[in-house]
């Protein structure tokens, strides 16, 4: 099961934190010796910690940069307008 500080900078994932959990478009941002700082883009944009050591529950797929904002794009692009 890969963790969390697997994961890439400026690579896309599509990934569940947990079995109840939504499938999630995450992006790594920055990383310290103990943890990892991710953006979710879906439903909205939202920035969260996890631990280097902590599994990811499912990793779904990794996509590059393009394939992620176009992901990203189309569901914003749904999005109902206040």
């Amino acid at each position: 099961m890969p963790t969390f500080g697997e994961l890439n900078a400026d690579t896309y994932y599509l990934i569940q934190v947990d079995a109840e959990a939504d499938i999630e478009l995450v992006s790594v941002i920055l990383q310290t010796r103990e943890t990892v700082l991710l953006r979710s883009y879906l439903p909205q944009p939202e920035d969260f910690f996890r631990y280097l050591d902590e599994p990811v529950f499912k990793l779904i797929e990794e996509l590059d940069e393009e394939s992620g904002e176009k992901i990203n794009a189309f569901f914003q692009s749904q999005a109902p307008e206040d």
